[in-house]
Order: structure tokens, then sequence, then C-alpha cells
């Protein structure tokens, strides 16, 4: 009998260890999945990032060399365009502000000093001070040119790992490769240091650095109401106590918020992990991730849009339009405007993204949204969309009725336009002629592909 317990007991030990180590490695598993997939966003980001520093680069060395007005005009124009597109993928690379202050500032003063030239009523004249000015911005890019290059190299290399940028994701990774990715971007903001001093008559000025978001009020919480607020926003569409909040800091940036993890319970077979920002202000919602494996894709573009559409109107944000998507890695990412008197808000938009194989929403991005969202005063337009449809050029076949936007046309500037898509051949164009004296404000053409729509 004695012999029997110790058998019962030694098999009993085994199966605990069996469980506990089964435990572990689909821990281990699940780790891993979540760090190839935070790295390939991040991949994905500091590649544009990388893009559009290169483009910079270029145009900025172009603008040195010419002479013809016109051609100056539209340089300056793509400079101050890839200058925020860099801006805004620096943003998106999970970096303390206080580790890249100074090359955001950077693309801040360039994308701005290039915009009070392009928007200058008179023909730019690059006096001998404006042309050292331009100079010294062309030497600091393309030293930040350099710098990201050598950050590709060493990824291609397999030396370096995005993922290490996210404090907590990886301890494995962080063990081999002490934060050489940190150390890296800190090289960067420390060349960074001596930016040129920009004297211009043009929008920048230090209240634009200090600008508040306008669509966040209130008082402020305190963090067990920022769990409560997340698990709130989880739950509105899922069965009441399925996650639980496993840690929770505050992050200081533009907007200081509570960064709110959760984790499902544990009597759940599956560990889901869901990361979410709470607005120290107000307690607001301003962003979600949930990190896992995607699987092969089941439903379709229009059914993953309603489930974004709804997902969004339940939460609040009522009277949203899509105005674009991208597929990336079995998942569409929707960006939605919002309206006012059915005017489209193309500055007040809100990204959701959705899982194509089970529909299930794995991404929510709101941040833009809250610094640009206010009840704008818009004025009544002087022209007729017949009137703004003939401004059109007649080569182009009108494909859309028209209808009335707001676009944004520089730092802190917006215009209330007729938006029109044309086709000319086989390209698709957006031309947007301002809605009070009927000037063409903006062109884009659209190029449609199985990732999605985009507009250069």
């Amino acid at each position: 009998m004695k012999d029997k317990r110790w058998f019962i007991f030694i098999i009993g030990f085994f199966v605990v260890l069996a469980g506990v180590g089964f435990w572990g490695y689909r821990q281990s598993t699940e780790r891993r999945q979540l760090e190839v997939i935070l790295n390939n966003n991040y991949y994905r980001t500091f590649y544009e990032l990388t893009e559009n520093v290169q483009y910079l680069t270029v145009l900025l060395s172009k603008i040195l060399v010419a002479e013809a007005p016109n051609q100056d005009r539209l340089i300056f124009m793509e400079i101050w365009q890839r200058a925020n597109a860099a801006q805004i993928n620096l943003t998106q690379l999970p970096l303390p502000d206080t580790m890249m202050i100074r090359t955001s500032k950077f693309f801040t003063q360039v994308g701005d000093y290039a915009y009070s030239f392009f928007k200058a009523d008179t023909p730019v004249v690059k006096t001998k001070e404006k042309w050292e000015t331009l100079n010294r911005l062309y030497k600091k890019a393309d030293s930040l040119n350099t710098e990201l290059a050598d950050i590709e190299k060493q990824l291609t290399q397999g030396k370096l790992y995005l993922s290490e940028l996210k404090e907590g994701v990886s301890g494995v990774i962080q063990r081999e490769k002490p934060k050489l990715a940190r150390a890296s971007f800190k090289d960067i903001e420390k060349h960074m240091e001596d930016i040129p001093v920009l004297i211009y008559d043009g929008p920048f000025s230090g209240h634009l650095e200090k600008r508040k978001p306008r669509a966040i009020s209130g008082a402020k919480i305190t963090a067990p109401r920022a769990q409560s607020i997340a698990l709130t926003f989880m739950e509105q569409q899922s069965s009441n106590g399925k996650y639980q909040v496993k840690k929770i800091n505050l992050d200081r940036g533009k907007i200081p918020a509570y960064r709110v993890e959760l984790v499902s319970r544990p009597l759940l077979s599956k560990k889901d992990r869901i990361t979410l920002a709470v607005s120290q202000q107000g307690g607001q919602v301003l962003w979600l991730t949930k990190a896992r494996k995607i699987n092969r894709p089941q439903i379709s573009l229009a059914k993953a849009r309603e489930i974004a559409r709804r997902y969004l109107e339940v939460r609040g944000y009522k009277d949203m339009v899509p105005v674009y998507f991208e597929v990336i890695g079995g998942m569409v990412i929707f960006n939605f405007a919002a309206t006012q008197d059915k005017v489209v808000l193309y500055p007040d938009q809100v990204k959701v993204t959705v899982a194509l194989d089970t529909g299930e929403v794995t991404g929510f991005e709101a941040s833009a949204f809250f610094m640009t969202h206010y009840k704008r005063k818009l004025l009544p337009p002087r022209l007729t969309v017949t009137q703004a449809r003939k401004k059109l050029s007649p080569r182009l076949q009108v494909r859309s009725k028209g209808r009335l936007v707001v676009i944004p046309t520089g730092p802190e500037r917006e215009k209330l336009t007729y938006e029109f898509q044309g086709q000319l051949d086989k390209d698709t164009f957006l031309i947007y002629i301002n809605a009070l004296n009927g000037q063409e404000e903006k062109l884009l053409r659209v190029v449609r592909n199985k990732e999605g729509i985009l507009t250069l």
C-alpha cells in the first residue's frame, strides 16, 4: 500500500512537472510570436522613415542649385511633405519623447521653413543667409540619412533588433543584444544637438511645440480610474469580466497617458495581451494594440470595414466615414475621418485595424484625432458644386459628384474645399477646389493595389 502511494506521488510529480514545462513552452512561444508581430510593424515604420529622410536629403540638395522660382516652389512643397511624413514615422516608433526630441524638432522646423517659402506671395529670393541656412539643413539631413543607413545595414545583418525599442517585450533579445537599437537612436539624437536656428516669417514658433490637444479636456484621472476605462473600452463588444489588468504605467509624452496592459483571465485557454493608452487628463483612450499571430484571411474587406465602423460607433465615434485603407500581413488598417454638417474633416482621423482571419479588431489609434478635433466654424461655400466642377481640367473625366471636405494646407491651417475624383487615361486623381474662391488647393494621384489605396 505504501509503495502504491509512492508510485502515485511520483506519477503526480511528473505530471505537474510536465504541465509546468508545457506552460513555460507555451509562454515562450507566445512571447516570440509577439516579438515577431511587433518587429514587423517597427521594421515597416523604420523603412518608411529611412525612405522619407533619403528623399528629404535629395530635395534639400536640389534646392541649393535650383534657380527657377517655379521649380523652387515645387521643391519646397515636396520638402514640407517629406519632413511631415518623416516626423509621423518617428512618432510611430516606440521611442521615449525625451530620446528623439531634437530629431522631431528638426523635422518640424525643416517642414515649416520650407512651407513658409512654398506659400510666399512673391517668388523666393535665396539670399546668402537663407542659402547658408538651407545648406546647414541639408548637411544635417545628410548626416541623419547616413546614420539611418547604418542602422538599416545592421538590421539586415541581424546585428540589431527594433523590438528592443519596446521596453519589456523581449527579455531574451535584450539579454543577447543589450539595447543596441536604443543606443543607435541615442547617437542620432546626439548628432542633432546643433540644429540651425531658423529665422523667418513662417508659422513655426515656440507655441506650436507647446500646442495642446484640442479634444482633451477635464480633470486628471487616477491610475485605478484609467484601469476601469481601459476595461470598459475593451468589454463593450465582449463578455463582461473577460480581461484583467496586468500592469499600468504613466507615460509622459505630448499627451500624458496611462499605459494599461491587459490579459485575458486565467480561466480562458488562450492568453490575450492588449495594451491601451488612457489620457491622464479626461480619461480618453488614445490607442490600443493587440499582438497575436494572424492566420490566413477568411473575411472580405467589406465585412472588415463594417466591423471597424461598428467598433467606432459603439465607442462614441459617430458619423465617421472611411477614407483610406491598407492591407498589411493579414490585417487591414482603415482610416476613418470625422464629419461635421456632412462635411468630411480630413485632419480628424481615427485608424482601426481588423484581423482578416477572424474579424477581430487588433488596433485602434486616435492620438492624432485628439490633437486636431474640434467643432469648426465652417463658412458657407461661395461656390456651388457645379461651379467648382467647372474649375477642373477639361481633360479629366470626372468620376464623382463632388463633396465638401476640410483639408490641411499647412501647420495649423485648413481650407474648405470640394473633393472630386477624376480620370486621365488609366490614372485616377483627387482634386481639391477651394469652396470660397475656386482655386485648386491640392492635387493627388490615387494608386490602387491589393495592399490598399495610396495617394501621391
